[in-house]
């Protein structure tokens, strides 16, 4: 009984560390989803509020929620009231501080950290430009890991079931 028990204990527990990789590949995707929202809402809000960019972030970041709020927050109050630096620095400090806790590929952070330097110096249509090309390059990005991601996923989860029947098997 106690045999049958840890067998069924082994192949859940590396099919469970499976599912958790799995996720893991899921969350990162929906972090670029969040990125690409972010750019989209800031595009919308440079299309019709015709403001400044410290408002146009306070105000876009309302409507987000979690990291990508606190960004926008934080970028706008820091350039509305006039804490030193320019746009390109506020925007990579904030955006460093995010990386560090939802990490996503190298080239794809120092495109979203470099987009504060090609914000400063723009009008209103070629900031839309900017952030919608910016916001096509993570979709790019982000479908080209949904693609990968759909072969890795089915191979992790046999691999996990595989693996708890090898431990399994050694182990008898």
């Amino acid at each position: 009984m106690i045999r049958w028990v840890s067998i069924l204990a082994v192949i859940v527990g590396s099919s469970g560390f499976a599912i958790s990789i799995v996720k893991e590949r899921k969350m990162y995707l929906e972090q670029c989803r969040a990125w690409r929202e972010l750019f989209a809402l800031m595009e919308h809000e440079i299309a019709f509020q015709k403001s400044s960019l410290p408002e146009i972030c306070s105000r876009a970041g309302m409507h987000l929620s979690g990291n990508r709020r606190m960004l926008l927050e934080q970028v706008g109050q820091k350039l509305g009231g006039g804490e030193g630096g320019t746009l390109g620095e506020i925007w990579r400090q904030e955006t460093q501080k995010i990386f560090a806790r939802e990490p996503l590929k190298e080239e794809v952070e120092e495109e979203i950290e470099t987009l504060g330097e090609k914000l400063c110096f723009e009008d209103g249509d070629m900031l839309r430009k900017i952030l919608q090309d910016t916001e096509q390059y993570v979709l790019k990005h982000e479908r080209e890991q949904e693609s990968k991601n759909r072969e890795r996923n089915k191979l992790t989860l046999c691999a996990g079931v595989m693996g708890g029947l090898l431990l399994v098997i050694l182990l008898l």
